[in-house]
């Protein structure tokens, strides 16, 4: 649960060291998570290596959109796994 500033500052020592270790716990979580996601998108990728590169190569000008979504969607997941910090600060 989120707590503003004032809730903070209510809270007792021992309340606030117990926030944070859930925070940790939740921390753990969520990088468990992306790990996960991170090592099923690479395999994503390897499994579709031809159609990962022959996107890659295309010239945007001559693809449909349907193939341009797919390009930009090759290469978003290629973002992923080589930045996976630096993409998930880019995406809303």
């Amino acid at each position: 649960m989120q707590r503003d500033r004032s809730e903070l500052e209510g809270m007792t020592h021992a309340q606030l060291v117990e926030r944070v270790l859930e925070l940790q716990d939740l921390m753990r979580e969520g990088l468990a998570v992306r790990e996960s996601l991170h090592v099923i998108l690479n395999r994503v990728l390897a499994a579709n290596e031809d159609r990962v590169i022959a996107y890659a190569d295309a010239d945007s000008d001559t693809l449909t959109a349907e193939e341009l979504e797919c390009k930009q969607a090759w290469a978003e997941a290629r973002m992923a796994v080589a930045n996976p910090s630096g993409h998930a600060k880019k995406r809303p």
